[in-house]
């Protein structure tokens, strides 16, 4: 006798796009921000507009991004990107292996 049968209910489907704002805002966060910038925020409308909120940017990780150093991702134009976007709500900035003068420079000046 099949088990599931007894007490089968039917599954609800979750829409990603149902979750509250400041869940899918928190869940986003965990992210790089070169995950974001190159992916999550082309997922759909919601997605997007949640990667353009200033709060999103407090807190900007750029390290461990998975990429080769053979790869040119103009990763110090990206972390640039990124810092405008906190629009001077940065509050932390991790980065690793292309720190310049230029962009600490950036950094302090934004």
């Amino acid at each position: 006798m099949d088990h599931r049968s007894i007490n089968a209910r039917p599954v609800k489907k979750l829409n990603w796009l149902n979750l509250p704002h400041d869940l899918t805002l928190m869940i986003i966060g965990k992210l790089t921000a070169f995950q974001i910038l190159t992916s999550v925020q082309f997922v759909c409308r919601k997605w997007w507009r949640i990667c353009m909120d200033p709060l999103m940017w407090r807190t900007i990780n750029m390290c461990d991004i998975g990429i080769s150093n053979s790869v040119d991702y103009k990763l110090e134009k990206m972390c640039c990107h990124a810092i405008d976007r906190s629009c001077g709500q940065l509050v932390d900035i991790s980065i690793e292996y292309f720190v310049t003068n230029d962009l600490l420079k950036y950094i302090i000046d934004s």
